[in-house]
């Protein structure tokens, strides 16, 4: 029993480690802002970068369970992934990639 808990407790507190902060708006490298809401064409169209990673997968939003691609971007020492859901943005989260090398440092 406790062989097949461990790998869950494990997986949780990894995730506390690595929790991200969300926000309302971004603002790009060229000054422009992302705000909750804007659609996928501003977020293309202001942010003019590639992103790292893009992922689809299932967005639960109370009853509501929607397609929704979660798209990577790293500005400034800061990993952004915002969520896009019905062609808008639905959430942004971001990391301070800096922390991660402060807090390895420290130990």
């Amino acid at each position: 029993m406790l062989k097949k808990l461990l790998p869950c407790i494990l997986l949780t507190a990894m995730s506390f480690t690595h929790a991200a902060n969300q926000t309302s708006s971004i603002r790009t490298p060229e000054g422009q802002f992302i705000s909750l809401g804007d659609s996928f064409t501003d977020m293309q169209n202001r942010l003019k970068l590639s992103p790292n990673s893009m992922i689809t997968r299932e967005f639960k939003d109370g009853e509501n369970v929607d397609l929704a691609m979660d798209y990577k971007y790293e500005i400034e020492n800061m990993m952004y992934t915002i969520t896009i859901v019905n062609d808008h943005v639905k959430k942004i989260e971001w990391f301070n990639t800096d922390q991660e090398i402060k807090d390895e440092l420290m130990q």
